[in-house]
């Protein structure tokens, strides 16, 4: 996706519009100037202070996407703030339009709630429920409201003389599992880093972990990157793999985004569509700061680098194929024992959209989502028309261009009436035409910078 600044402006103002939200001006001359720089991180929570509405987090993401050169730049956390601004907007004008009933309340819960995965999980009700006013001979739209202890779908649609329930589901994020695991990853490799820092020389490495990371020894793992280093060799080993480099000194005639997609890719060959699980990485150099700043806005972090002194790398990921399937599960659980039973024997056609967010470096989840479609065949209590599985994963590439890859997998059940369910894309407006990919896969889309 290229997003032309123009466009952004107008989705920006169209959501602030529709949604009756003022901006907060203060707020964001404080982000650009780098007084905020965990604003954009994905936090489940906040300590102390007035909890800020996810909303504004977006709204100030999006605009500082507007505003660059700024002295604090967020490429990642700005890249999904303006793709889902953009997608917002474009969906609350379909449901204003056709007056959808219910919309009030979905959007009063939309601008009031702190929670990120609460917010990712309202907008997706909203890009859903656009996506199927838009489809062919669907003539009606109510958002049902919840009557606890009792759960409902999100949304019913009549399609001829049909009713048709429509529930989504949002699973979160990140997985306590991903976490714990980047945490051990991040503290071995820091330790190694450092090593090289004291004998002060810039090292590229890279890291195949053949076994779970809280496994590996740090003071090994040092040893077996000290002797790739040295003698120029790969270290094989029964836990990990090494492979290491010098670093050249870092040359660059203008200043530099850090940390960027771009810099990530010219400087250590790591890019987000690649093989690697992450990178770590440390550096020492020289910031640049806008001089033009006001003094009460001062003292805040800068994202641009003028020269480096020393840096070092290391690129990871993980071989074992069992803590591998664990990045690849999701919780099928919170499925049935939730959405399924919200639409279970609700007739035709009752279809179920779970948003999943993925990484390239875990591949096609067909061998979970195929266990999956085994398991749910034996439960026969299951009487729905459809699942569809909305997996998405989103790209910033080394040119800064911001990307949202869908794959859509789809389970037929028993009460489907067509081959393919009437919605099964759902984050680009209006969807594009293809052909179904493999299950469990999807396709193999080009690289966006090769546009």
């Amino acid at each position: 996706m290229s997003f032309p600044f123009a466009d952004v402006e107008k989705a920006i103002n169209g959501l602030r519009s529709k949604l009756q939200c003022a901006p907060d001006t203060q707020l964001q001359e404080q982000f650009d100037a780098g007084l905020h720089p965990n604003l954009l991180a994905y936090q489940k929570r906040q300590a102390g202070g007035t909890p800020l509405a996810a909303l504004q987090k977006y709204l100030v993401g999006a605009t500082s996407y507007l505003h660059q050169p700024s002295n604090y730049y967020d490429i990642f956390g700005a890249g999904r703030c303006v793709i889902i601004v953009q997608l917002l907007d474009e969906a609350l004008e379909v449901l204003q339009t056709k007056q959808i009933k219910g919309l009030p309340a979905r959007v009063k819960r939309l601008v009031r709630v702190v929670d990120p995965d609460e917010f990712d999980s309202t907008a997706f009700e909203l890009i859903t429920a656009a996506r199927y006013a838009l489809a062919g001979g669907v003539g009606r739209i109510e958002f049902i409201e919840e009557q606890p202890p009792k759960r409902t779908p999100d949304f019913l649609l009549k399609r001829g003389a049909v009713n048709l329930l429509v529930e989504c589901k949002k699973v979160i994020r990140v997985k306590d599992f991903s976490i714990a695991t980047r945490m051990t990853v991040r503290t071995l490799l820091n330790g190694v880093i450092s090593s090289f820092q004291r004998q002060g020389i810039s090292v590229l490495a890279e890291v195949a972990f053949n076994c779970d990371p809280k496994c590996v020894n740090q003071v090994r793992l040092f040893e077996a990157c000290q002797a790739a280093l040295n003698d120029h060799v790969t270290i094989v080993t029964s836990q990990f793999t090494v492979k290491a480099a010098r670093l050249p000194k870092f040359k660059s005639k203008d200043y530099t985004l850090y940390p960027s997609p771009r810099f990530s890719w010219i400087r250590y060959g790591h890019r987000i569509r690649g093989e690697w699980f992450g990178i770590v990485h440390q550096l020492i150099g020289k910031r640049v700061r806008r001089a033009n700043l006001p003094k009460h806005l001062r003292g805040g972090v800068s994202t641009w680098l003028d020269t480096i002194e020393w840096d070092t790398a290391i690129k990871w990921k993980i071989t074992a194929e069992d803590i591998v399937g664990k990045y690849r599960r999701f919780p099928f659980s919170g499925l049935f024992d939730d959405a399924l039973k919200q639409i279970n024997n609700s007739g035709s056609d009752s279809t179920v959209h779970v948003w999943l967010e993925t990484d390239y470096f875990i591949g096609g989840r067909r061998e979970v989502l195929l266990d999956f479609f085994r398991r749910l065949s034996a439960k026969k209590q299951h009487t729905v028309g459809w699942i569809v599985i909305n997996e998405t994963l989103l790209d910033v590439s080394p040119k800064g261009r911001f990307d949202l890859i869908e794959h859509a997998h789809m389970i037929q059940g028993p009460t489907a009436t067509g081959a393919h369910p009437l919605v099964s894309g759902i984050f680009s407006l209006p969807s594009p035409v293809r052909t179904i990919g493999e299950f469990g896969v999807g396709h193999e889309l080009p690289d966006i910078d090769e546009d």
